[in-house]
């Protein structure tokens, strides 16, 4: 098989596993996007109350049900320490839409709810006095950021994965015809009779002939010729 075929062929190889392996991270990616819900992911759901953080996140994202038709510019959420010691814990509000009824950011919201601000400052094992005017559910902003990055991780694995996949079956088929089309060259060896004449073994009775110069003299012009 000629070399230049092997390395297509080894080139398209590799392209083709690159790709299969991206095409599998981005579809781990698809599925733990696909396995979130607030329902089952929050770690508060309901309204006033008194509420204790166990978890190391010091952030909570607030999402209210799209289907309440709770407005946006009219919720509301204190918070404060149960013990009443002084804690910088507060609810910061997310930038509502000109009309007030929904946040800005409501188009990229998870289905059936609306992300409208968050709780920050929290300390873990603390407990905190939740008033708020509506039901609401709150889950981990560390969650969040990792489903945001599961999402680019699935667009980068889906995406490159099929672009690497692609790539590696034209090159093998590349690699194919030229492993079907190319021989491998084989190097032209010679003979330096008596009388300083360059005979080629690989094709019998040609010679190269010399004008009385000695043998080495004749072999170094012979290897001049066939450079050009």
């Amino acid at each position: 098989m000629h070399s230049v075929a092997k390395i297509t062929l080894g080139l398209g190889g590799v392209a083709l596993v690159i790709g299969i392996v991206l095409l599998v991270i981005g579809g781990n990616s698809a599925g733990d996007i696909e396995e979130f819900t607030v329902e089952d992911d929050s770690v508060w759901s309901g309204g006033t109350g008194s509420y204790t953080h166990e978890i190391d996140d010091d952030a909570l994202f607030i999402f209210v049900s799209a289907f309440d038709e709770i407005r946006c510019d009219e919720f509301t959420l204190d918070i404060v320490r149960s013990d009443g010691q002084v804690s910088n814990v507060a609810y910061f509000p997310d930038m509502c839409t000109a009309d007030g009824k929904v946040p800005e950011g409501y188009a990229d919201d998870p289905f059936g709810w609306y992300h409208l601000g968050s709780i920050r400052n929290l300390e873990t094992g603390v407990s905190y006095d939740l008033t708020t005017s509506d039901d609401f559910s709150a889950v981990s902003e560390d969650l969040i950021m990792e489903l945001i990055g599961g999402i680019f991780g699935a667009i980068l694995g889906f995406g490159g994965g099929a672009s690497c996949a692609c790539c590696g079956v034209f090159l093998l088929f590349i690699g194919l015809v030229l492993a079907l089309t190319m021989s491998e060259e084989k190097p032209t060896s010679f003979q330096i009779d008596q009388d300083g004449r360059i005979i080629l073994e690989n094709q019998p009775g040609a010679e190269i002939t010399s004008s009385g110069d000695d043998p080495v003299e004749s072999a170094d012009e012979w290897y001049k010729q066939t450079e050009k």
